[in-house]
């Protein structure tokens, strides 16, 4: 779907589901942004932020639950706010692939940013696979790999797609961050339609359906 139909059609679908969309990406984000042990320190230069553990590799299921949560409000099926835990009890499979991908795009990154920017866009679909049974049996390396591969000729259109939405979230800043209880619906939505559209035609094209 074009993007500029793409995001018209989000709108429309979000229309009386804002704020329970909101509450649910809301709880994923803070579960996987997670982190413990920061501190504010006072310097000769004012304040800074030192050490600190990110935990949000832990939870990433939830990233996967968002996934079955999303494609069942996309596809009209029935969805509850404990679908963005029904991934836990593949908590490992889940924990391991997340980590390879960390460490993989942590190595691309120490070469050069941009290359490490585009190893993340390539595993966009990590997610997805992780939540479809038809891929339970791949290792998690070839997850990863299955993911380039589904990505290949899209990683522009989504990197574009995401810059389109800078400007909403600009607007956080004067509106106190009211905004976000639409714009957040409203992205992740977007995304997640846009993904799922990938890996369907993908799959059409490669009799993997």
């Amino acid at each position: 779907m074009e993007r500029k139909r793409l995001k018209e059609w989000a709108k429309k679908k979000i229309k009386g589901h804002t704020l329970e969309l909101f509450v649910v990406v809301l709880v994923v984000s803070i579960l996987t942004n997670l982190s413990v042990g920061y501190k504010v320190v006072q310097t000769g230069e004012g304040f800074k932020v030192e050490g600190g553990t990110s935990l949000g590799i832990f939870f990433a299921f939830v990233n996967v639950g968002l996934v079955v949560y999303m494609t069942k409000f996309i596809k009209d099926q029935e969805y509850k706010f404990t679908d963005i835990f029904s991934c836990v009890n593949d908590y490992i499979r889940i924990f391991l692939t997340t980590l390879l991908e960390t460490v993989f795009v942590f190595l691309w990154a120490l070469l050069l940013i941009v290359p490490g920017i585009i190893k993340l866009f390539g595993y966009a679909l990590v997610p997805f696979l992780l939540a479809d049974e038809k891929y339970n049996d791949l290792g998690y390396k070839a997850l990863l790999q299955k993911s380039e591969e589904m990505m290949d000729g899209h990683k522009l259109d989504y990197f574009i797609l995401g810059l389109s939405f800078i400007g909403w979230h600009l607007l956080a800043i004067p509106t106190l961050g009211l905004i976000e209880i639409w714009v957040m619906p409203y992205n992740s939505v977007t995304t997640n339609k846009f993904l799922i559209d990938i890996k369907e035609n993908y799959e059409k094209t490669h009799n993997n359906a």
